[in-house]
């Protein structure tokens, strides 16, 4: 005996405004299988009155008890008896329901979820046509093209088909972009990383792709000279040759010293030698406490001292195409940096660190490394060089040297 003959239908505004669980209700009515009052309660839950609003989260809960439910029948022994069409009633009415508190396209996870069970639900009704539409809406075009073949409606089913093609190549190709990014990342290669993301096109995660790398390039070194530290220690300055001394803050070697000019000395190469000049700076330049003339160079061979300013004296120690400066008096005492030709090795001032070297450009600081030395930067063992980021840890793995780009 069907339901219809044994349970009359209860009335859905009672039920619900006596304050009684949507989905224990379901669940119950479900078990019972009264399709006609589960047809009746989702009827008018989908309506615009006799009920109060009920969540989209709680509705979709009912009518996955319902779809189970529905799913565990045998299959109908007469496809157009009463059975049949109280089961199609009830799959329907559920389907309408949720298709009636959803946007569209929906907006949020919890639709996209009861719009893909609308369409479960519509399918098990027979109505295979809407049942693609909302296949086809969320995106799902695999399952849209088996309800467009369920119907006979086969252009459809192979356009569906080439989409779900499409989609899957564009997920195969973001998910070697994303692969590729990391690896050249976490490999210390992080210009090219940016290259890559910056030449992709066609990709839909390339987006979120870009915003990681527009972070990344904000974080790259530039300028032509970079800071480094070492755990508890002073910042330390290397800075490629040709370079300034000054008070400018974009000198390769910048001091604070407000008697000292803005661009006060030139360091540059001059065959193994390092070379210093005065740039016409306002209280000149002196060695050993002889003044240096204007557009004169001289060369900073072995150990001495170079006055600037009125106050700051800087030490000095040179080497074939390298000078460790070391400030002894005036506001940047305790200052060391190293000017030379590159690849300048960082050992100059921070021990420890043999083996490793910086290249700088303009565009870009490059950390090098021995091929037999182990080196993690930001966490991740690194290639033989690296893109060096404002804020990168490097650690040189075996003998414990640590130090932090500024």
């Amino acid at each position: 005996m069907s339901s219809r003959d044994s349970r009359p239908a209860l009335d859905p505004s009672l039920t619900i405004s006596g304050g009684r669980d949507l989905v224990a209700l379901v669940g119950r009515l479900a078990r019972e299988r009264s399709w006609d009052t589960l047809t009746a309660l989702f009827t008018a839950l989908g309506g615009t009155g006799g009920i109060a609003p009920v969540a989209l989260g709680e509705l979709d809960a009912a009518a996955r008890l319902v779809s189970e439910a529905l799913a565990a029948l045998p299959p109908p022994k007469n496809p157009r008896g009463a059975q049949a069409d109280e089961v199609r009633a009830v799959a329907l009415a559920a389907a309408e329901a949720l298709l009636a508190r959803c946007a569209h396209p929906p907006l949020a996870e919890i639709e996209r979820r009861a719009l893909d069970r609308a369409a479960g639900l519509l399918e098990r009704a027979g109505d295979h046509r809407r049942s693609a539409l909302v296949y086809e809406e969320l995106g799902a075009d695999e399952r849209a093209a088996d309800a467009w073949g369920a119907m006979g409606d086969l252009d459809r089913m192979e356009a569906a088909h080439e989409r779900e093609a499409r989609r899957a190549a564009v997920h195969r190709a973001a998910g070697d972009l994303l692969h590729k990014f990391e690896a050249l990342l976490t490999g210390g290669e992080r210009m090219r990383a940016l290259t890559l993301i910056a030449a992709a096109s066609g990709v839909e995660e390339a987006g979120s792709l870009r915003l990681r790398a527009a972070a990344i390039e904000r974080r790259l070194c530039r300028g032509g000279a970079v800071s480094l530290r070492a755990p508890g220690g002073a910042w330390v300055r290397i800075a490629p040759l040709p370079t300034e001394i000054g008070r400018d803050p974009a000198c390769g070697i910048p001091l604070r010293d407000p008697s000292v000019s803005r661009r006060h000395a030139l360091l540059r190469a001059q065959g193994d030698d390092v070379v210093i000049a005065d740039l016409g700076s306002r209280t000149g330049l002196r060695l050993g406490g002889a003044r240096l003339e204007e557009g004169a160079a001289l060369p900073l061979r072995g150990g001495g001292e170079i006055a600037l300013g009125v106050t700051t004296v800087l030490k000095f120690q040179g080497t074939a195409g390298l000078v460790v400066f070391e400030g002894a008096s005036g506001l940047d005492r305790g200052l060391r940096a190293l000017a030379g030709a590159a690849p300048l090795p960082i050992a100059a001032l921070l021990p420890g660190t043999e083996g490793l070297t910086i290249e700088v450009t303009q565009d870009l600081v490059r950390l090098h490394r021995r091929t037999d030395l182990a080196v993690r930067v930001d966490g991740h063992l690194i290639g033989p060089t690296c893109d060096l980021l404002h804020g990168d840890v490097v650690e040189l793995l075996g003998s414990g040297a640590r130090f932090e780009v500024e």
